[in-house]
């Protein structure tokens, strides 16, 4: 028999999930127009039933529509209906509160006076018999027995589900049970579900802008079944919501039933995750309810739990891929017209062997061929604003399963090189004109027409060939500069290059310290070979030689045991680059931008623009703090998209050094 029930009802209305929000799913069934009125209205009418179902001990006394419902439950539902307040006493008129129980249930027309006497209060209320009084005292029972609210459905009717725990009996099994409401907010019926029927699992997901700049919650789920498990496959180096989905199969209803954390708003149950593996995924350290894949690539699992109020309530795995799917490790593909050339696919996190391909895109494509495929660029150029795409996308379990889609993009040019320059305070794209520079003064050269795109087949790793570089050669003396980014001067500071400040094209900083002709040639790379380069370019540097310092003579002749005084060199620095994590949209024209905390520097500089390239228009911010990792810029431009990269910077002996750029984000402004 079951235990007696002992504690207070105020306990067990604690214990009860609310939930005030309607919770269907347009996709999954049709849903109805309902007030928030209504709306709770019909979350108490769940809330009620489930704790009288509680208090008398019967929560498997089931009934269908033909079916009259347990009386001494339905007195008690009656009573909860009318409130229950600690040290409160409420008198009801009899014929009043009969008449209620009467217009709750739609099994029950007839229900008397003369019923209450037999039935059991369970301390609840007391019948006043003499005065034809209900009294409620505020007082009452319960146990570890809880009802967990997981979601409901509108259709011809209200139907709520539910999960029953014991907590205080880890040995009774859980189960599951659905009550049907009518128009009229009478119960029909209390079913059960069978266990069978109904699954909770983790769900990892994106929300993001559409092409048509509406916000779109789960816009794109990672969730694949293979082969009856369902598994999570991931892009590399991205950021995720962390959700989860209940699907009931109620037989009363033609399609499964589907609630989700958001269809409940504050009162869904809450998510606990871990990752086995934190180097492939981890719970974002500022938000505990994503995800981020940033460190390796490869196969984990997600342990979690989704609990109310503490309690466990589903409890699971969830097996997880991390992979990186490439075409070229370049930026976009360049291509001459009517050129043809091979792609091929790179997979990282997963067993190659296991997938298979498929090519599409704007161009010719034939001689596809596992991961491979040959394209064919149109016979005449195509402008940045007409570029064409190719895409491949991976499957798994001979195609069945869609694991993702790399797609890049085509351009069709000449690829005509040039030098050009500017000053450190105007636009690095545009030649600012003429052939004299200032001795002393900053300069920004760019290759003009070296489109990262043209960087293809050059390999990688150890066996990587520089893409393009560019040779500066001051009054005989000459230094290379490659797409390394490294700080290099001459001899004695005559010159001094620094690392690019971004662009669209390659690019160096200069600063010439000695008067006399500079001449800079570039050159780029493609599959390992020269594929163009610039005419010599010729400056005529005017201006007092800036000399360096001097090492100070010693007034008496060095002993021949000490070594001699040395000029001071150069110091070769090295800066992490920064990883940039999620750029997002925040109210009031602005947008957050979280990275990866990087102590190797002093501190960061975020640059962003409307320009995908960053040809035009860049702002810069500079963060002084190396152990900040969010900023937030404000008045953007609404509609507008932004794109966002960060780089670290590094101060030794008085001089700035900058890491590479981190890979580029983008947000559109939609409030």
């Amino acid at each position: 028999m079951k235990k007696k029930l002992k504690l207070k009802i105020s306990a067990v209305m604690l214990s009860i999930v609310l939930a005030l929000t309607m919770v269907a799913t347009p996709s999954i069934f049709t849903a109805r127009d309902v007030s928030a009125e209504e709306d709770t209205q019909s979350q108490e009418i769940f809330n009620n039933w489930a704790m009288a179902a509680m208090i008398t001990n019967k929560p498997k006394e089931y009934f269908n529509e033909k079916e009259r419902p347990d009386l001494e439950t339905a007195v008690i539902y009656t009573v909860l209906q009318y409130g229950v307040q600690a040290n409160t006493n409420k008198e009801i008129d009899v014929e009043e509160f009969c008449s209620k129980v009467n217009d709750n249930f739609a099994g029950i027309k007839d229900f008397k006076e003369s019923q209450l006497e037999a039935l059991d209060t369970q301390g609840v209320y007391t019948y006043d018999k003499a005065n034809h009084k209900i009294i409620i005292p505020g007082g009452g029972a319960g146990d570890g027995l809880i009802c967990t609210y997981l979601g409901q459905n509108w259709e011809d009717k209200i139907t709520k589900y539910g999960k029953w725990i014991d907590f205080a009996d880890p040995s009774e099994d859980p189960y599951y049970i659905a009550l049907d409401v009518d128009d009229e907010n009478k119960i029909i019926a209390y079913r059960s579900i069978d266990a069978s029927k109904v699954s909770a699992n983790l769900e990892i997901y994106h929300s993001g802008w559409n092409d048509d700049g509406d916000y779109i919650d789960r816009d794109t789920s990672y969730m694949k079944d293979d082969n009856g498990t369902t598994k999570a496959y991931l892009p590399y180096d991205a950021s995720y919501h962390v959700g989860y989905r209940i699907k009931i199969e109620d037989g009363n209803n033609t399609d499964p039933v589907e609630f989700n954390e958001e269809d409940l708003g504050e009162d869904a149950l809450t998510i606990e995750f871990s990752s086995q593996n934190k180097n492939i995924l981890e719970k974002d350290a500022d938000d505990e309810t994503r995800v981020t894949a940033y460190e390796d690539k490869g196969s984990t699992v997600l342990d979690y739990q989704l609990k109310s109020n503490g309690n466990p309530i589903f409890e699971g795995q969830l097996p997880c891929t991390v992979y990186n799917l490439s075409i070229t490790d370049s930026y976009s593909i360049c291509l001459l017209p009517s050129e043809s050339r091979q792609l091929s696919v790179k997979v990282e996190g997963m067993d190659q062997d296991q997938l298979t391909y498929e090519w599409s895109g704007d161009c010719k494509i034939d001689k596809v061929s596992g991961n491979t495929c040959q394209i064919t660029a149109p016979s005449e150029t195509i402008g940045w604003e007409d570029n064409k795409n190719i895409a491949v996308t991976a499957y798994i379990n001979d195609g069945k399963i869609k694991i993702g889609t790399k797609k890049e993009s085509i351009r069709v040019a000449n690829c005509d090189l040039s030098i050009i320059y500017a000053k450190s305070d105007q636009n690095p794209s545009i030649d600012a004109g003429g052939d004299t520079l200032k001795v002393g003064q900053t300069y920004t050269i760019t290759l003009n027409g070296a489109d990262f795109g043209w960087n293809f087949g050059n390999g990688e790793g150890e066996k990587r060939q520089t893409f393009y570089t560019l040779d500066f050669n001051l009054n005989g003396e000459s230094i290379t500069a490659t797409e390394k980014e490294e700080n290099l001067s001459m001899k004695e500071n005559k010159m001094t290059i620094g690392i690019g400040a971004g662009g669209g094209y390659p690019n160096r900083i200069i600063k010439v310290n000695q008067s006399g002709t500079l001449t800079i040639t570039g050159k780029i790379y493609r599959d390992g070979k020269l594929f163009r380069e610039t005419p010599v370019r010729t400056f005529k540097v005017e201006g007092n030689e800036v000399k360096p310092s001097e090492p100070t003579t010693p007034s008496q002749p060095a002993k021949p045991s000490e070594p001699a005084t040395k000029k001071p060199t150069q110091p070769t620095v090295s800066v992490k680059t920064t990883k940039l994590k999620s750029v997002k949209n925040a109210k009031g024209k602005k947008m957050t931008i979280k990275w990866e905390k990087n102590t190797a520097g002093n501190g960061y500089q975020i640059q962003y623009s409307t320009s995908k390239k960053f040809a035009k228009g860049n702002k810069t911010k500079t963060i002084s703090k190396n152990k900040t990792t969010s900023y937030t810029i404000k008045k953007l431009k609404k509609k507008k998209t932004y794109y966002v990269r960060i780089r670290t910077y590094k101060k030794v002996s008085g001089k700035t050094y900058y890491s590479g750029w981190s890979s580029v984000k983008k947000v559109k402004i939609k409030k």
